[in-house]
């Protein structure tokens, strides 16, 4: 009888060690199993994040070169504009229209060079030029300086507005102070 007891309880030890590892084993999966999700969802976040990393360079890039076409757009515009449309677009902006004017100058150089050829080649042929003629170059220099003369005087208007406004908030200070002093 020792010996069926003994058997039962090695049976019995057996069954639960085997029943204990069954489980390990059991619980072993569930936790490799979880480790694998974790592992996918790290993967699928970074993925993720170098996707949304990638639009948004894609984005910036975009933005950079739309910056750059509008620029690109501007200058060549400034660049074929005639000084008109320069000067009217500035709208009443002395700094903007003075630009305008010099880039105009900029442009009447090479015209100035060419209708000075013509006076020299002009002379050198013998030939008078009319007395009433005015090479566009000259009208260009007298509205020039007919606006170079505005702009001086609506500068100094300017400044001595700024005096008397600073003028006029001091008086409205010592005022406020009387006032208060009452």
């Amino acid at each position: 009888m020792k010996r069926i007891t003994g058997v039962i309880l090695f049976l019995s030890c057996l069954t639960t060690i085997l029943y204990s590892q069954e489980i390990s084993e059991k619980e072993g999966r569930k936790v490799l199993e979880q480790i694998r999700r974790e592992i996918q969802f790290e993967e699928k976040a970074k993925q993720k994040a170098i996707e949304e990393a990638e639009k948004a360079r894609i984005a910036a890039e975009k933005e950079k070169e739309k910056k750059g076409k509008k620029i690109l757009e501007d200058i060549r515009r400034d660049m074929n504009e005639s000084l008109e449309e320069k000067v009217f677009r500035s709208e009443n902006d002395p700094e903007v229209r003075a630009a305008a004017f010099e880039t105009g100058r900029e442009r009447m150089a090479f015209l100035k060079m060419e209708e000075k050829e013509i006076m020299d080649l002009e002379k050198d042929l013998g030939i008078e030029g009319e007395e009433n003629r005015v090479f566009l170059s000259q009208k260009f220099d007298e509205v020039y300086e007919e606006f170079n003369s505005k702009n001086v005087e609506v500068q100094n208007l300017s400044d001595e507005n700024k005096k008397l406004n600073e003028y006029l908030t001091k008086l409205d200070r010592m005022e406020q102070k009387v006032k208060v002093g009452k």
